[in-house]
């Protein structure tokens, strides 16, 4: 795939997409391995951010958009 991955919905095709190809054999199970484990770090990216906007919600203050929580 030479086109970037920028959206969720774009993340789960790609790993659908990687399941069949181990399925076809075009790709061996370690690679995908490699592939879910990358990914699940993604969703817990995910899963921060939400995180980190349900409690500013909660706090009544501002939460930054998708993508763009500081880690520093």
């Amino acid at each position: 795939m030479s086109k970037s991955i920028s959206t969720t919905g774009e993340l789960r095709k790609f790993l659908a997409e990687t399941i069949l190809e181990v399925k076809s054999g075009k790709i061996g199970l370690e690679e995908a391995s490699r592939i879910t484990k990358l990914a699940a770090q993604i969703n817990e990216g995910f899963y921060s951010e939400l995180k980190a906007q349900r409690v500013a919600a909660e706090l009544g203050t501002d939460a930054k958009p998708l993508g763009e929580l500081p880690i520093g």
